[in-house]
Parts: C-alpha cells; sequence; structure tokens
C-alpha cells in the first residue's frame, strides 16, 4: 500500500480542540491551550494545518488530560463551525445516503487524513476509512469515525440509532466508551477501520433537509475540494479566485489579478511562464466544477450554468460538449444510476 507524504487538515479541527479543552481540562491543559490559540491566531477556521502537526496535537491533549477516551468526547462536541460548509451541506442532505456520498466523495475538504469508501455487505452497509499517511496517531480515526455517529443520530433525530465499530489500533484499557457511544459490537486489531449498519439506515430523513440551501451549499463544498487538488502554488491561486468569482458571472483576467493584487501584464507573463494561459485555466476549472455538478442530482442544468458563471443553459451545453465531447445530459445519464 502506497501512502502520501502530504495532507492537511481544517483549522476548525484545532478550534474544536481548543474548545474543549477550554470546556473540561483547562488547569492540565494550560500549556497546550496556548499553543492552539497561536495556531489560530488571526487564521480563518478554512485554512490548514499539515496532518502530522494535527496528530501531533492530539496526542499531546490526550498526554495532558491523561483521558485515554479524549478523542470520543471531543467528537460529540463538535459542531458546524467546526466543519464550516462541509456540515452546512450535509445538515441540508434529503437523507443518510446522501451524506454518506457527501462524506466519500468530499471528506478531504475537513482532512487529508484517510480516504473514505461504502461498500454494501448484503442487508448492512460498511463506512471504511482507510489512512492516507503512515505513523498517525489512531485518535485521528477516532475523532473521524465517532463524529460521523453523533452526527446521524442529531441530524436525523434518532437517539436509538446503533452500529458496529472495526478499528485497526489495540484495544485501550478501557473500551466501555466505545461500546456505550457506538452502541453496538466494536472490534480492535481488526484489518480495515470500518462502521456498519443496517441498510434501511440509508433512507432515514434529515431533519433539515433544504434542497435550494443544499445545492448551494454543496457547490461551495465541491469549490473547496477541487482548489485542494490544484498543483503548484500560483495555478492553485488563480483557479481558488476564479472559483470564488464564476457565479457571479464575471470571471475576467482582469478581476482575478485584482483578487491577488499583481497587475494583469504580471498575471499574464507568469502564466506564460508556467506553461498556461487564463482562458485555458478558466475552461479547466469550469469544466472540473461541472462534471462535479451534475453528480449532484438535485441540480437542475440551469443551475449548474449559473454556477459556472454562463447566464443560459444554452452556451454551457455548447461549452460542456467542446470540454468533454458529450452534452451535460449526456454525461449525467452516464455517470449517475
Amino acid at each position: 500500500m502506497e501512502f502520501a507524504t502530504t495532507g492537511s487538515v481544517r483549522l476548525g479541527y484545532v478550534r474544536a480542540l481548543l474548545d474543549y479543552l477550554d470546556n473540561h481540562c483547562s488547569t492540565s491543559s494550560a500549556d497546550l491551550t496556548t499553543e492552539l490559540t497561536l495556531h489560530l491566531q488571526d487564521h480563518s477556521l478554512n485554512e490548514r494545518i499539515p496532518v502530522p502537526l494535527w496528530s501531533e496535537l492530539m496526542a499531546k491533549a490526550i498526554a495532558c488530560s491523561g483521558d485515554q477516551c479524549l478523542p470520543l468526547k471531543l467528537a460529540k462536541e463538535i459542531n458546524p463551525k467546526h466543519w464550516g460548509v462541509f456540515s452546512y451541506a450535509a445538515m441540508t442532505c434529503k437523507n443518510l445516503a446522501e451524506v454518506a456520498s457527501m462524506l466519500v466523495r468530499y471528506e478531504t475538504v475537513i482532512d487529508e487524513a484517510n480516504d473514505t469508501h461504502m461498500v454494501l455487505l448484503q442487508d448492512r452497509v460498511g463506512l471504511q476509512w482507510i489512512p492516507r499517511m503512515e505513523n498517525l496517531h489512531p485518535a485521528l480515526m477516532q475523532v473521524s469515525v465517532a463524529s460521523w455517529v453523533v452526527f446521524a443520530r442529531r441530524h436525523t433525530g434518532r437517539r436509538d440509532l446503533v452500529a458496529d465499530v472495526d478499528f485497526t489500533f489495540d484495544p485501550p484499557p478501557d473500551t466501555a466508551p466505545f461500546h456505550e457511544l457506538f452502541g453496538g459490537n466494536v472490534q480492535f486489531g481488526q484489518n480495515t477501520t470500518q462502521l456498519l449498519f443496517p441498510k434501511e439506515y440509508l433512507q432515514i430523513p434529515i431533519t433539515y433537509h433544504d434542497p435550494e440551501s443544499h445545492r448551494i451549499l454543496i457547490s461551495q463544498v465541491i469549490q473547496q475540494t477541487q482548489s485542494l487538488k490544484q498543483p503548484g502554488e500560483l495555478q492553485n491561486s488563480i483557479k481558488k479566485s476564479i472559483m470564488e468569482q464564476l457565479s457571479g458571472g464575471r470571471c475576467t483576467l482582469e478581476n482575478v489579478a485584482e483578487a491577488l493584487q499583481i497587475s494583469t501584464r504580471t498575471l499574464q507573463y507568469q502564466l506564460e511562464q508556467s506553461g498556461t494561459s487564463f482562458r485555458g485555466l478558466l475552461d479547466s476549472t469550469r469544466a472540473e466544477l461541472a462534471r462535479h455538478y451534475l453528480l449532484e442530482p438535485d441540480m437542475s442544468l440551469v443551475d449548474v450554468a449559473f454556477l459556472l458563471g454562463f447566464s443560459e443553459q444554452s452556451p454551457f451545453t455548447k461549452a460542456f460538449k467542446r470540454w468533454t465531447g458529450e452534452t451535460p445530459g449526456e454525461y449525467r445519464k452516464r455517470n449517475l444510476p
């Protein structure tokens, strides 16, 4: 198995840990809370820190609190401000099936410590977390798995939901908190970390389902996901600016240069030096976003066209066919079940 050498975590997680320590361990964790505050100082919660640093901070939190179950307790207190737009998009999903689909496709917006997969196992569903990096603290996996169980109960109003869980790490001295949180069978030392639950859970509705809000929020999640994937600092900055301006319908070279606080001529020169052009980046960004938007069944083609900066559906359809060789409708039909 090949492991990634880089990856990042949303600063919202650091905020969640600081909030937890302030509320429960203020005396024993004074030095760590000072360190966490420095990481957060003058930064947006959308900014990120390296995954290994997050792993180190969690290890320090467990050590200074003396609480091996801190990751499970932290998961119970994670709220929308910690996950940002991802959380709000998940809260407006139709049902747990849509939430699970979001988790699989976009969890990197929260952290890049794991890859998440969903598997069907006869009458049950398995959500599997596969580590992307070596030698990370087991706490990271515990927070990821536990926080989704907490989310499912909180946003369906179903406190009776239970799940079986497999963890790859060795059993801790006290396993009772694990059984208490998950409610089902908990096993340690397994080959794969996974959450197992009845298939019918997927159809349980989300309390605050709002199709219109979800379309807007999921478009923002997709933009954040794509911005994590772009190679090169310059292209990443330009594509991020393009994404921010597209839905406003006015994305130009001049506007992007102004957003980046450089002259239009300088931006053109830098693009030429990197072997690309503004038009090429605009088209590739639109094409990437279009493919993701079209996989959201609640988004109409008109919605997608608008989010990509087109005033009507017709020019979007022509552009998409130029980019991919097929119409948006054909692409959607081929890729959605």
